[in-house]
């Protein structure tokens, strides 16, 4: 998932009870749920490096057991050097590592949800695990755990600061990557913005109860992703039946941008891509693109990209490569997409370019 929503499940976590548990709990939660993320410095390697490191040996089971102890153990040393302030709770080592622990583990499962896919064993093996159930950056849980969280805050100029920057950041992005999206993201933000105007109630068990609420409506929420994803691929796979020659070799039905009627396929079936979209209206509908794309693992191109080693980060993280015919590489590049994220020739994201000269 996106850093903003593993950032608000780190702090409605911590605007819990939980966050009362012991000193630096809220560092602990709000730290943790990103801490996985630190593998995000292997861009200073180049993209195609990071395609290949990212989201394995920081998200790995064996990362989920030394994470949360590196954690705990900085966050306890800071807390015996800094004495907290008069009033403030104790500080328990075991309470830390637990929280730890908790907030470290929620990033590579909600990381699983999406698409783009998990690395769970890492660096033992290299096989990449797909949730297809979330979309990586969903408004509705940044709606119910940021409007649940926002709501028991009161409206400071710090956090009213620290908001307008997430909005300013989460905008350019949606930008980039779908600029369809923006209508709806605005709409969000701007309701964020209001409940965050919205002067928290004073009970002190409303304030803890409200994020828990937000936790609670937001695991729902995936639940029931979860379990569409599950009835949508059923029901995508008796159409394939029907409509494709021989058998299925594989197959993602992912979700689309706030729409939880509308799934993205993509088909690996009689030696070619097929994609397209199934949607929940009227009882359901397949529509297939009618020219297939053209597979790469198993072609000429693909074996030399390997022997010379060329985009292995990339080749490496990609679920469904296809290749740009090679009479079309008049500039003497080879370029390889991955039908997930890109159905035509691209450089951006969800596709590479190698040196042709083999």
């Amino acid at each position: 998932m996106d850093p903003l929503t593993h950032t608000l499940v780190g702090a409605s976590l911590a605007a819990t009870r939980l966050g009362r548990t012991t000193r630096l709990a809220g560092p602990a939660l709000v730290v943790g749920a990103n801490l996985p993320d630190v593998d995000v410095l292997s861009y200073f390697a180049g993209s195609d490096a990071a395609l290949g490191f990212r989201r394995g040996w920081t998200h790995g089971v064996p990362a989920l057991i030394v994470l949360p102890a590196v954690l705990a153990v900085l966050l306890w040393a800071w807390g015996r050097a800094r004495p907290g302030p008069s009033g403030s709770p104790a500080l328990f080592p075991r309470r830390l590592l637990g929280l730890s622990y908790l907030a470290v583990v929620s990033h590579p499962a909600l990381d699983w949800l999406n698409t783009y896919g998990m690395r769970w064993w890492m660096p033992f093996s290299d096989t990449w695990y797909y949730g297809d159930a979330v979309f990586i950056m969903d408004p509705w849980l940044w709606l119910v755990l940021g409007g649940c969280w926002l709501a028991t805050r009161r409206p400071t100029p710090g956090l009213g600061a620290g908001f307008a920057v997430f909005a300013l950041l989460l905008t350019l992005v949606v930008a980039r990557r779908a600029d369809g999206y923006l209508p709806l993201v605005g709409t969000v933000v701007l309701l964020l913005a209001l409940i965050l105007l919205l002067r928290p109630p004073r009970s002190t068990g409303l304030a803890t109860l409200v994020p828990t609420v937000g936790l609670l409506l937001g695991a729902l929420y995936v639940a029931g992703m979860i379990f569409l994803h599950e009835v949508t691929e059923r029901r995508v796979r008796a159409e394939l039946e029907t409509r494709v020659e021989g058998p299925v070799d594989d197959l993602m039905v992912g979700p689309t941008p706030a729409d939880p009627r509308v799934w993205d396929v993509v088909v690996e079936a009689g030696g070619g891509y097929r994609h397209g979209r199934f949607e929940w209206h009227d009882g359901g509908e397949l529509q297939l693109a009618d020219e297939p794309l053209r597979p790469a693992r198993g072609t000429a191109v693909w074996r030399q990209l390997a022997e010379r080693e060329r985009i292995p980060g990339f080749r490496r993280w990609a679920r469904f490569p296809w290749l740009e015919p090679e009479d079309s590489a008049s500039d003497g590049k080879i370029y390889v997409m991955d039908a997930r994220y890109a159905r035509r020739r691209t450089t951006g994201f969800g596709g590479a370019v190698a040196d042709g000269k083999m």
